[in-house]
């Protein structure tokens, strides 16, 4: 319950930003900060996308013998991720023109390309530090360094009067994420050892293991930046603004899940490595279970006074109650399917998971331009909520047939 609350606590933080740019600047200048941040975000995840829940499998096995992970183990996880950013980041501002002209329309915010390495940068690093701290049961501060230090130093300038432009916002997102990541490397280095018996993490499996999770965390996380994207692109960055309210309303639902996914997942990792699939079984029913009845009310409240919750930013966010009633929608039917792709990946099935993830990849990278150019929001809604929920059912059968594993009853059933 207190990793749920830190979630929507961090949800919460990230609206009032939106509120706040929403309410004084209006939707364009809403839709320009949410492309430039959520790219970043997105840009984080293909950098450590998959190494996380990798990192949380193989960390988890030094809690299992009584040790902590040697220094070592996470310099090497550190080097390699690095990189990674480096050359993403390196990339960014080489394609700088085509990155301005795409996204936002030659009318972004001095040094805007700059804010969005920071962001990548700091996004990155409070993912994979949340990740490690959570693998030696530090749960609740690796969600704070996940989740909340950054848009809770951002309000907290906007409070103080430091933060009234678009571009200041910017700069203290920047400064508020490299801060955070200074505190999860720190909080990380404080839970490794170089003591002589510290378990050391072979990088190899880990990483080899983090291909197919990669996959699954990208094409999850994709449909948020990329429908934001194309909406920009297709459309305009005052509908990017619009669509970009629904969403962050839409997805405050599974940042509940994510919360209570974030405490199972490495029970459920535990439990595979015992291979006490029975385990499995329950936990995963309890995460649903869980997820549904949290989700279910909240959502239902949402669907009957979307109009009236938007207008609130100002009224001519109003026009987007439809899109995020569909979104709503989507969202409960989502949660209601459970977690199986977190268990297809924490069983040693990320290929399935991978599979899965990349044929719904395939569909939002071309359904959704589509459903933009020819329909406009509402249908992009449609296309993206349907695409989303048809993946978890394939991977809730999946789970089934290949563990004998049932999310939905908590039963094991040997195959």
């Amino acid at each position: 319950m207190i990793s749920i609350a830190i979630r929507v606590a961090g949800v919460g933080l990230g609206f009032v930003v939106t509120f706040f740019i929403g309410r004084t600047m209006g939707p364009e200048a809403n839709g320009q900060y949410g492309i430039i941040a959520q790219t970043g975000m997105f840009l984080s995840i293909v950098c450590v996308g998959g190494i996380d829940l990798s990192v949380v499998r193989s960390f988890s096995a030094a809690t299992a013998h009584g040790t902590l992970p040697s220094r070592h183990s996470l310099n090497r996880l550190f080097g390699y991720s690095l990189a990674l950013i480096a050359v993403l980041c390196a990339a960014i501002l080489i394609l700088h023109d085509v990155v301005t002209q795409r996204l936002l329309d030659n009318s972004a915010v001095p040094g805007a390309l700059l804010f969005l390495c920071a962001i990548l940068f700091s996004r990155a690093a409070t993912r994979l530090t949340s990740s490690i701290l959570r693998s030696q049961k530090v749960y609740i501060f690796g969600q704070v360094v996940e989740v909340l230090i950054i848009p809770g130093l951002v309000i907290a300038g906007v409070v103080l009067g430091v933060t009234r432009t678009l571009y200041e916002i910017l700069a203290s997102t920047a400064v508020a994420g490299l801060i955070a990541a200074a505190i999860g490397v720190a909080a990380s280095y404080r839970k490794t050892s170089a003591a002589p018996g510290a378990l050391d993490i072979p990088m190899r499996p880990l990483l080899k293991r983090a291909g197919p999770l990669w996959g699954v965390a990208v094409s999850k996380n994709l449909s948020d930046w990329y429908s934001l994207a194309v909406v920009a692109a297709s459309l305009s960055l005052y509908d990017a603004g619009v669509f970009r309210v629904a969403m962050q309303v839409a997805t405050a639902l599974p940042i509940i899940t994510i919360g209570i996914f974030s405490v199972f997942s490495p029970q459920i990792g535990a439990a595979h490595a015992r291979e006490d699939y029975g385990a499995i079984a329950r936990l995963a029913r309890s995460a649903t279970l869980l997820s549904t009845v949290l989700v279910i009310p909240s959502g239902l409240i949402v669907l009957l006074f979307a109009p009236e919750a938007l207008a609130v930013i100002g009224p001519e966010f109003r026009s987007g109650a439809t899109v995020l009633q569909v979104l709503i929608l989507g969202q409960i039917c989502y949660v209601c399917t459970g977690p199986s792709g977190l268990v297809l990946a924490m069983t040693g099935n990320e290929r399935v998971n991978l599979l899965f993830t990349m044929v719904s990849l395939v569909a939002l990278l071309i359904g959704l331009p589509l459903a933009a150019e020819y329909s406009g929001l509402l249908a992009l809604s449609l296309t993206m909520s349907a695409i989303l929920v048809l993946r978890n059912i394939a991977s809730l059968v999946a789970v089934r047939r290949l563990t004998g594993v049932s999310i939905l009853t908590g039963r094991y059933h040997p195959l």
